[in-house]
């Protein structure tokens, strides 16, 4: 039998929406649903009523890393990025399919990454040591990689200021073990460092902490944010997490202020959303290990719990009220009632 064209198109369509129609009403498998709301949701506090969703599941894309660090969102490409640092690898999640692919390979075990305001890509790496940047055409810059004559540690996190300017965290895990990176002696104490095309090297803002990790930008971009993992070295001191006031076009940091201190958990990546909350991924063992949420005063007001510990974070999609986490091998997504900056 011989069909036209039209005939064809028209067949074609019709073994489309069969195909379709047999996915739609497909066997529901045999896993049992859990019920709304989900477990990993933890309301402390009445004020965190406004920001979890009843109906939103956490959901698990993928599990197959080492350790996973450093998630940043492109909304042109509807995508996000991660680092699975052991592997020295970029990893990329697809937002509309859910799905995890490669995206590069012995990028220096990256850790920390971020879009500036041009759509390019800027990341830290561990080993070697420094700051580097994805131009358009696939070419790489290398923003930072000693001060003042010697090797950073191993830069961690980052956050792109309005002008282009960056500021990052040198705490120097790449550095203490092959695992993440090279072991080898320190030759800088931590600090935070800000740089821009401009700069031959860094100019370091402030090395008030023991161990300066995850940074965020508070949305009146003069307040930043920092993470401190000390009781990873110095088992007696807090973990904490400070704010800052940006001064000289971000070139220095004042006022430190300790927003969260605990001797009972460990605070990593860190984001704020459009009230002025603070998400922090969080480890600690089991009823800890996840995200924490904190009021701008500082009060945690609820929790996302996870079976892993939580490394970092980021919000994602088309109104940045979706919460992506990077944890330990693993990547989840759970919707919430707020918009991420």
């Amino acid at each position: 039998m011989t069909l036209h064209r039209r005939q064809f198109l028209s067949a074609a369509a019709a073994g489309a929406a069969l195909a379709l129609s047999s996915r739609a009403f497909a066997k529901p498998s045999d896993k049992v649903p859990s019920r709304y709301p989900d477990d990993a949701w933890q309301v402390l506090d009445d004020r965190f009523d406004a920001y979890y969703v009843f109906n939103s599941p956490l959901e698990r894309h993928w599990s197959e890393g080492l350790w996973v660090e450093g998630p940043a969102y492109n909304a042109v490409g509807r995508y996000a990025v991660f680092s699975d640092i052991p592997n020295a690898r970029q990893m990329r999640w697809d937002e509309v399919t859910g799905e995890v692919s490669v995206l590069r390979e012995g990028v220096g075990h990256s850790n920390g990454n971020a879009f500036d305001h041009h759509g390019r890509l800027v990341a830290c790496e561990h080993s070697p040591a420094r700051v580097v940047r994805y131009e358009w055409d696939g070419s790489l810059t290398v923003l930072a990689s000693h001060y003042q004559g010697k090797r950073l540690n191993a830069p961690n996190d980052l956050v792109v200021l309005a002008d282009d300017g960056i500021l990052f965290t040198d705490p120097g895990y790449g550095a203490h073990a092959d695992y993440e990176g090279e072991k080898r002696d320190l030759e800088l104490p931590p600090a935070i460092y800000y740089v821009d095309d401009t700069l031959e090297e860094p100019v370091r803002v402030t090395d008030e902490l023991v161990k300066p990790n995850g940074v965020a930008l508070a949305a009146d971009a003069r307040t930043l944010y920092a993470s401190d993992t000390a009781p990873s070295h110095r088992p007696d001191e807090p973990a904490t997490i400070s704010r800052f006031t940006l001064s000289d076009n971000g070139r220095r940091l004042e006022n430190r202020e300790i927003v969260v201190s605990s001797h009972d958990e460990t605070y990593d990546g860190i984001k704020l959303d459009v009230d002025g909350n603070l998400w922090s991924s969080v480890s600690g063992g089991k009823g800890h290990d996840g995200v924490s949420v904190f009021a701008p005063d500082g009060d945690r007001i609820g929790r996302i719990l996870l079976p892993e510990v939580c490394a970092n974070l980021c919000f994602v999609g088309e109104k940045r009220n979706r919460l992506l986490m990077t944890a330990s091998r693993s990547v989840y997504t759970i919707h919430t009632g707020t918009r991420g900056l």
